[in-house]
């Protein structure tokens, strides 16, 4: 299978074919992100290179990524939870107000 898109873009002054099945324009939004996250790190500490700084990124996002997951974990049990609740109340036939 082939992708069918390829896309150049240039993070930290090198650049990057990706080949993706993605909106080319997607894929730039996102190395435009990490282009600024590098350059935060970058920024922070003068003697970081850019193999040092794509590595801290990396973990910042998949951190990113295990927060929201767990998120979207919490609000599922949620749902579930107040589904119960409605269906407890559709059986028993109590209101929620006078």
């Amino acid at each position: 299978m082939s992708l069918p898109n390829t896309v150049e873009v240039i993070i930290s002054g090198r650049k990057f074919t990706i080949k993706t099945d993605k909106d080319p324009d997607y894929v730039k939004s996102l190395a435009q992100r990490l282009e600024v996250m590098i350059e935060k790190i970058k920024a922070g500490n003068s003697r970081v290179t850019f193999d040092k700084a794509l590595i801290v990124a990396c973990f910042y996002l998949l951190d990113e990524n295990e927060s929201l997951k767990g998120q979207i974990r919490e609000l599922g049990e949620e749902i579930k939870r107040l589904e119960e609740g409605a269906k407890l109340l559709v059986t028993t036939g109590k209101k929620l107000a006078p």
